[in-house]
């Protein structure tokens, strides 16, 4: 591995020996000599490293079971440095989670070619963690807008819930829907409809704060889970939605009718409904009320008393044989 990292821990009487054999072998960027596990430890708070080598002495060795409770470095590899003929420490640096053990009096080339088998070993560990990483990417992103798809709405929902019901937290949900999706796909082609998805779904992720869930709930609809926030907080966001899209609508001189959405919000908090699916059901009909009400405007579920908002300054299209 090229600018590899190599921590080294022994005793100041072996330190020396050590670091010139691990330079000998060419294969190191940094050799980094440490005087006890809390400087190991401090070293990998902050920095990268690519092995550990230790030399077996009478210092305590709690350390390597540490380092194998962390999740980040528990496959880092760990190369055990051994007197002479001492068969015992060999078998105790094994026992102990070596990844290798050898003798002090190892020959150059033996040392060279152990060390970059170890490196090679740790560089798929990392390049596996990586695959790994992006499957799960993969899993919870929507490939056409980028934001979470409907399996990081479920899990995000539920834990939402879940705080709520516990500590009684609120959390808001806005649902969004595209007004008039089909006639855009009819009229224009899938690809223009794809590209309609992701102006809505850029200007939804622009709007919301960090700490806000955004995601695609299912063809043309979005979900955002706004944490800590009641719903009249929620309606900020919302407005902020309408605006932003009435700009980017208008910039898009390649459409004849303005892009807008409708959005329903509800609320959960302990005083009302925490449950996920009566979450979603609020925010649905709040949504279905803001399309019966003429749609590019915003809805708050009040239990049986809706609270309404003012539309956001478009024409209200033909009622033609327009989709939702």
């Amino acid at each position: 591995m090229k600018n590899s990292t190599v921590l080294l821990l022994a005793e100041k009487n072996c330190r020396a020996k050590l670091i010139d054999k691990l330079a000998a072998t060419g294969i190191f960027n940094r050799i980094v000599p440490l005087k006890s596990p809390a400087a190991l430890f401090s070293h990998l708070q902050s920095q990268s490293a690519d092995l550990i080598c230790w030399a077996m002495d009478n210092r305590p060795t709690g350390w390597i079971t540490q380092l194998h409770s962390m999740e980040q470095w528990h496959d880092l590899p760990l190369v055990a440095f051994a007197d002479c003929n001492d068969q015992r420490g060999m078998i105790d640096g094994f026992s102990l989670g070596a990844s290798d053990c050898v003798t002090f009096s190892i020959r150059p080339d033996e040392l060279t070619a152990r060390l970059q088998a170890q490196l090679k070993r740790w560089k798929r560990i990392l390049e596996l963690r990586q695959s790994k990483q992006q499957l799960q990417k993969m899993a919870l992103t929507d490939a056409l807008t980028g934001l979470g798809n409907r399996a990081t709405f479920d899990m995000s929902i539920q834990q939402a819930s879940a705080r709520t019901q516990r500590s009684g937290t609120p959390y808001s949900l806005l649902l969004i829907d595209l007004d008039h999706f089909k006639w855009f796909n009819d009229c224009y082609g899938h690809q223009s409809g794809d590209e309609v998805l992701r102006k809505v779904s850029e200007v939804i992720e622009n709007c919301a704060r960090d700490a806000d869930i955004c995601c695609r709930y299912g063809g043309e609809e979005f979900a955002v889970i706004l944490p800590d926030t009641e719903a009249k907080n929620a309606k900020i966001l919302a407005d902020r939605i309408h605006k932003q899209l009435a700009r980017v609508s208008r910039s898009l001189r390649q459409f004849r009718q303005p892009i807008t959405v409708s959005i329903g919000i509800s609320n959960a908090s302990q005083q009302g409904a925490t449950h996920p699916n009566m979450v979603i059901e609020e925010a649905d009909r709040a949504l279905y009320l803001a399309k019966d009400n003429g749609r590019n405007r915003t809805e708050i579920w009040r239990a049986a008393t809706p609270q309404r908002h003012e539309d956001y300054s478009y024409p209200q299209m033909p009622q033609l044989a327009f989709g939702t």
